[in-house]
């Protein structure tokens, strides 16, 4: 491993036995106290980037589930929750927040009276918020259809 990759490996490696160490009951041998604050960004910055790669790899997971069952209400709420949280963290992608605001819809489609109903109508309203719409009243019929993926 070379460049950017090997320090952070080597950082967040030295870190991590700082931490395992006193973890132990043993006291730290400099540890994150004495770390540099670019090693600290360069561990921020790897914990963001695997939000990133988790983020991706639920939603492929959510719309496996989707294909394979169209009216599953709970995974098409979280597929609005993946699709909500990577457009907040990212840059305020607004086909992101399109998505979010499809698949919430969609939950309230088939889980109308569903346990999470109210948290998705609370959700479809800050969408839609954040997309400059006038938020409307969220019932579980909407006209929408759901794009071929």
């Amino acid at each position: 491993m070379g460049g950017r990759r090997g320090r952070l490996v080597a950082v967040a490696g030295v870190l991590l036995l700082a931490a395992s160490g006193a973890a132990a009951g043993q006291a730290p041998t400099g540890g994150s106290r004495s770390a540099s604050p670019e090693a600290h960004f360069e561990l921020g910055e790897m914990h963001h980037r695997q939000v990133f790669d988790s983020l991706d790899k639920a939603i492929e997971e959510y719309e496996k589930a989707v294909r394979l069952r169209a009216d599953f209400g709970e995974a098409h709420y979280n597929l609005g929750l993946v699709y909500h949280s990577k457009a907040k963290l990212g840059s305020d992608d607004q086909q992101l927040y399109r998505r979010a605001l499809q698949e919430y819809r969609l939950y309230l489609r088939h889980s109308p009276n569903g346990p999470l109903a109210a948290k998705a109508k609370q959700n479809i309203t800050v969408v839609e918020t954040l997309l400059g719409e006038a938020p409307r009243k969220a019932t579980g019929s909407t006209k929408q259809k759901r794009p071929a993926r």
